[in-house]
């Protein structure tokens, strides 16, 4: 997988609709970042224009094929060829809005499949006029609803910690003070920490200590071994990292040989935000305005 690139997570199935020239359309999206995020500066230009990635499927055309498939028996089965585009739009994050669009592609599907190669050479490239382009622009900033913006928007949190005040809407005041609190648990949308293995994907679950009292510059990270067979997830191992000090070291509740340093340095080769910056801001988010909203809710 290229790390680079950021599928959306937007919830059950990751799609977002798009209504576009009077036709309804199935949209699934990706961040393209330019280059790996090692600095605050390469975060604030991501945030500010990056390139995002856009799959539209009409889903109409699958509707009607069932229509047609239960009035006529005999062609069921057999489904239209349907129109697939991809386009690649410049996008503000920050602002979260669409400002251009850098290309606009257009193939087909057969057999109601939305797989499509867009670089293949019957892929037809379309040329926009002013006009045209403005429109598409528009539509796409229409279908920009609240959860999509919050998946564009919650992996960069720690780098403009105004663009997202949905974490703000969890009953914060439940949390017990005393306990690490995982990341993941206010930003569910952000791009997981994972890398894979002999085809098996293990992913952290970074967790940190917000006891206002408490000084600490720990990070604690639990690899879990995802079972896609079951659905579920195993705790696999995991690690101390001190931000202060720049060492690691073995959770001891685990039995298994677990070489710290070496998970983390894979784990970093398979982000696309270097792990040390992002984690070392999400410690920094946590324990100022994660506390401060748990204080001005007393």
């Amino acid at each position: 997988m290229n790390p680079l690139v950021l599928p959306l997570s937007i919830g059950k199935d990751d799609t977002f609709r798009v209504s576009w020239k009077n036709r309804f359309f199935t949209a699934r999206g990706a961040l393209v970042l330019p280059r790996k995020i090692t600095t605050e500066l390469d975060a604030q230009e991501i945030l500010e224009s990056t390139q995002l990635v856009v799959k539209l499927a009409e889903f109409k055309d699958a509707l009607r094929s069932k229509l047609l498939a239960a009035l006529a028996p005999q062609n069921e089965g057999k489904t239209a060829a349907a129109e697939i585009f991809g386009v690649v739009l410049q996008v503000n994050i920050k602002t979260g809005k669409v400002v251009a669009v850098d290309d606009l592609r257009r193939t087909q599907s057969e057999g109601g499949s939305e797989s499509a190669d867009f670089m293949a050479a019957d892929a037809e490239v379309i040329t926009l006029s002013d006009a045209a382009r403005d429109e598409l622009i528009s539509s796409f900033n229409r279908a920009l609803t609240a959860p999509v913006l919050e998946a564009l928007r919650q992996t960069f949190v720690p780098f403009s910690e105004d663009i997202s005040d949905a974490w703000k809407q969890q009953d914060l005041r439940s949390i017990q003070p005393d306990k690490l609190v995982p990341f993941q648990m206010l930003f569910p949308n952000g791009q997981p920490i994972e890398r894979f293995v002999d085809g098996e994907r293990y992913v952290i679950d970074d967790l940190y200590c917000t006891n206002p009292t408490c000084n600490c510059t720990d990070v604690t990270c639990v690899v879990l071994k995802m079972l896609p067979a079951s659905g579920t997830e195993v705790a696999w191992g995991g690690f101390k990292w001190n931000i202060e000090a720049d060492k690691f070291r073995p959770l001891p509740q685990f039995s298994n040989k677990f070489n710290a340093s070496e998970w983390f340095k894979q784990f970093n080769a398979a982000s696309a935000i270097d792990l040390k910056l992002l984690l070392s801001s999400r410690q920094k988010f946590m324990r100022t305005r994660y506390i401060a909203e748990r204080k001005a809710l007393r």
